[in-house]
């Protein structure tokens, strides 16, 4: 077990704290209920950290406790959304903006393919990397594919009544935002496999 910090903890944490500002977006759409909602998340899952992480981790148990925040926020974020659409099916779109938005304003310009998937992968949560929840199977300077190795989101879903194929809609949405206006698409080759290619090829 690591006692020490290292990138990878600061990377996993980013990306922790990434998923926490779009689940504080989420609740918000709840309106005047929206505390009620956010305490009721806090005392189902924990209250999510967001001071610097070396101030707040155990060092004793760093794994661990990246992996309790791991878990805290994808509980989080499927109990949000789940909880708005079964009380307002018609509030999909304004969580799908939120993902697009969030999408956009991690884009950067002249990205190529490669760059655009270290970009998500720097991004998106998918477990810890020990998980391996995604594998790299081409790389070049035209296009990137990767392939979904294991699906570490399913079982948050499945536990809060929601369904798996909305995080999945959401997801595109955010990386069609990153690639909006890059000069890159993303496409679907089927359902485990993704590609960003660059839009004249």
């Amino acid at each position: 077990m690591s006692k020490f910090l290292g990138p990878i903890h600061f990377w996993v944490y980013h990306k922790i704290q990434l998923q926490e500002a779009i689940i504080t977006e989420i609740i918000a759409l709840n309106g005047n209920q929206a505390n009620q909602l956010q305490a009721e998340l806090d005392h189902r899952y924990g209250v999510s950290e967001t001071r610097p992480l070396e101030t707040v981790i155990d060092p004793g148990n760093i794994h661990g406790w990246l992996q309790t925040n791991v878990t805290r926020a994808e509980y989080k974020l499927a109990a949000a959304i789940t909880t708005l659409l079964d009380q307002n099916p018609d509030s999909y779109p304004h969580i799908e903006a939120i993902f697009r938005s969030q999408g956009q304003a991690l884009s950067q310009s002249d990205l190529t393919p490669a760059a655009a998937y270290k970009l998500l992968s720097d991004s998106l949560l998918d477990g810890m990397p020990c998980d391996h929840a995604n594998v790299l199977i081409e790389e070049g300077d035209n296009q990137v594919v990767w392939q979904r190795n294991r699906c570490v989101h399913s079982s948050y879903w499945q536990a809060v009544g929601g369904d798996i194929a909305v995080y999945y809609r959401l997801r595109e949405a955010l990386i069609e935002g990153l690639l909006a206006g890059t000069g890159q698409v993303y496409q679907k080759r089927d359902a485990l496999t993704s590609i960003i290619r660059r839009s004249n090829q």
